[in-house]
């Protein structure tokens, strides 16, 4: 049985997928255990920022635990079907996702979801769906084709390939490959960065970004013109450029 462990230091909660011994595969009670930490991120005015990975250097997730939808009968034509990885939607306080070996099946799913994803260069990451019979589900499909535009996308789930880190980053899957070793770190830096920033300004603009894909043009520019108005007579934002004229660090 595995767990989820929740960490929180300097606003960053970091969440980590903790069943090493089956390439972090997620159980049923790690699905609770996620969709409590889900709940502790959003409601938890101290967390600005969330950081995903598995436990180990083996795995990221390696997806859902298959054993355990077997105990359930989970599969055929009586069976009850598979719950999908709980994830991070729609919370507007950024998730990265720290990537080190296999992130298939469900846990690629999860890695879609966060908002930026560093992964290791001997990582190993894609959809396993069609591997197994079934359609590639939690989103993968509509999340990866708005990531990644939809020929490579075809590509990756029609194949049911898995590419490596590198590759990952070269066609903007991931946003940073570098070292396994350094890939938590990486991904640490990046969200005390983050929780340095106003947090509404934060969770304003990943709502800017995801919400006005959904809009006319011309409806997205008024209502990001109208949010960034509001913010500039925000409390934080006369901070800020007060400590830009005065010479001082703005975060």
């Amino acid at each position: 049985m595995g767990r989820i462990d929740l960490q929180v230091a300097d606003h960053i909660a970091t969440i980590t997928l903790d069943n090493p011994a089956k390439r972090n595969a997620v159980d049923a009670p790690m699905r609770d255990g996620l969709r409590a930490a889900y709940e502790r991120v959003e409601q938890d005015d101290d967390i600005r920022v969330a950081v995903i990975r598995g436990a180990g250097d083996k795995a990221f997730s390696s997806g859902g635990d298959i054993d355990g939808y077997h105990k359930v009968d989970a599969f055929g034509p009586e069976g009850g079907g598979v719950p999908p990885i709980p994830r991070p939607w729609p919370i507007w306080k950024p998730f990265i996702a720290a990537i080190t070996g296999y992130a298939v099946g469900g846990g690629f799913a999860l890695a879609l979801a966060c908002d930026l994803r560093v992964v290791g260069r001997g990582a190993v990451i894609g959809p396993s769906g069609l591997r197994r019979g079934a359609v590639q589900g939690a989103q993968q499909s509509q999340r990866l084709s708005r990531l990644i535009g939809t020929s490579k996308a075809l590509e990756l789930l029609l194949l049911s390939k898995y590419v490596s880190g590198e590759e990952a980053a070269s066609f903007g899957l991931a946003q940073a490959v570098v070292d396994d070793a350094a890939v938590l770190d990486t991904a640490l830096d990046w969200a005390r960065t983050i929780a340095g920033y106003s947090p509404w300004a934060v969770q304003r603009t990943k709502q800017l970004v995801y919400e006005g894909q959904h809009l006319p043009l011309a409806e997205a520019f008024a209502w990001e013109d109208e949010v960034a108005a509001e913010g500039y007579r925000s409390a934080d934002a006369l901070a800020g450029f007060r400590a830009f004229t005065e010479g001082r660090a703005t975060s």
